[in-house]
């Protein structure tokens, strides 16, 4: 059995995918980025009335990508002075940035928390219209034009979210981390390649990594309705997976620089292992990446966490 998973961590380790960049792939996303730093943040604070007084807890409002008010929780803690390093959270796909007591780990060590809704999930809206968006569902909103898709504007409003903890003056600019797990930590990938500020970025089981494989390999969660989507419309599965290649990342991967740690389950049905192990093999920036040969989309709970907090404070 030892050799079996041995073997196993061998092929994940060797496997390193060719890229599928479109021509304009950088030009895409550096026009992207100077839209999206052309707009006013307009950030909003309403301070909240939590029973837990060793915090402060705001409720906030500042503007994605095309001026969709993006929610969030901004936590500090009171019992702590100077310069406050920070974590912004992203979380799951169909979920939400969870209570404020959920990041109590965080807080009572010093560590300022900024916890988003993504756009269209928890309370947070979306102002855009999609041209496509038949399905229901976020992952294939706006899929056959990679102008309108929704993770373009997801991305961008991650970006805003470092704009506003920098706009904050008790924070440590060099002294952020960006996380998330599955939606979240492909989100954390992709921020962290498209912004340099993150000094670290931690990426459980994240999705959007090698998407041709991953759409192969995947039995479960939100890429499978890409499938349902081509299903439907065969004639579109050309424009569909090049859409699909700005937002993979495996082609912005090699952009991170600051320090990361990935997970992988490799029994997970929804982010499968070799696809995740792809995009970890082809980045150049000091990593790491944690194994649960018998965990699903479940990374490994039993001891994941404690893990997290070491590396964190480790590292940031």
């Amino acid at each position: 059995m030892l050799r079996h998973l041995e073997e196993a961590k061998r092929q994940l380790e060797s496997y390193l995918p060719s890229q599928t960049k479109q021509h304009d792939h950088d030009a895409f996303w550096e026009r992207t980025l100077i839209e999206t730093r052309s707009r006013p943040l307009n950030e909003q604070l309403e301070l909240m009335d939590y029973p837990i007084k060793q915090v402060k807890a705001y409720e906030v409002s500042y503007h994605g990508f095309d001026d969709t008010p993006i929610q969030g929780y901004y936590i500090i803690p009171t019992q702590f002075e100077g310069k406050l390093p920070c974590l912004i959270f992203f979380h799951g796909y169909a979920g939400h940035k969870n209570s404020v007591s959920h990041y109590m780990k965080w807080l009572i060590q010093g560590y300022a928390v900024f916890a988003v809704d993504c756009r269209g999930q928890g309370r947070t809206g979306d102002y855009s219209r999609y041209t496509s968006d038949e399905m229901g569902t976020w992952v294939t909103k706006g899929i056959l034009d990679k102008e309108e898709y929704y993770y373009r504007k997801v991305f961008m409003d991650g970006v805003r979210a470092i704009d506003f903890v920098c706009s904050r003056t008790e924070i440590d600019q060099e002294r952020i981390a960006v996380m998330g797990a599955s939606m979240g930590g492909g989100i954390t990938l992709a921020v962290a390649a498209l912004d340099d500020r993150p000094k670290l970025a931690v990426a459980d089981v994240p999705n959007l990594c090698d998407i041709p494989l991953a759409m192969k390999q995947k039995f479960e969660g939100s890429l499978t309705v890409v499938d349902q989507f081509l299903h439907r419309h065969p004639e579109y599965i050309e424009q569909v997976y090049t859409t699909l290649t700005y937002f993979d990342n495996l082609n912005n991967c090699e952009r991170i620089k600051c320090r990361t740690r990935m997970t992988v389950g490799l029994k997970d049905l929804i982010c499968p292992p070799m696809p995740i192990y792809g995009v970890y093999n082809r980045m150049h920036c000091p990593k790491s990446i944690e194994v649960f040969p018998f965990s699903g989309h479940d990374m490994g709970i039993i001891d994941h966490m404690d893990k997290t907090l070491a590396y964190v404070n480790e590292f940031l």
